[in-house]
C-alpha cells in the first residue's frame, strides 16, 4: 500500500521499479531486487541489480540476511555508488 501511494505521488503508476534501496540509518541498509552478490568484504559489498551494479562502501559491514532478492547489510555505511551496465 505504501509503495502504491509513493508511485501515485511521483506519477509513475505504470512504471515498474527493478530495485529499491532503503537506508534505515547510517548503519542499516536494505536493498530489494538484487540479482547477484558480486563480492563482499568488510569495506565493500558489490551487488548486481540486473544490468547495473551497486557498490556499498564502509567499515565493518556484514550481510545480516540475504534471500529472495533482498539483502540486509549492517555496519558503518560510508557511501553508495551505481555503475551502469556492470
Amino acid at each position: 500500500m505504501f509503495k502504491n501511494e509513493i508511485l501515485k505521488k511521483l506519477k509513475v503508476e505504470d512504471e515498474i521499479f527493478p530495485f529499491s534501496v532503503c537506508m534505515l540509518s547510517r548503519s542499516k541498509l536494505v536493498v530489494s531486487g538484487v540479482k547477484r552478490l558480486s563480492s563482499a568484504a568488510e569495506d565493500r559489498i558489490v551487488l548486481g541489480l540486473g544490468g547495473d551494479s551497486l557498490s556499498v562502501v564502509g567499515e565493518g559491514m556484514k550481510i545480516i540476511e540475504i534471500g529472495g532478492g533482498d539483502i540486509y547489510i549492517s555496519g558503518k555505511i560510508g557511501g553508495l555508488s551505481f555503475e551502469v551496465g556492470k
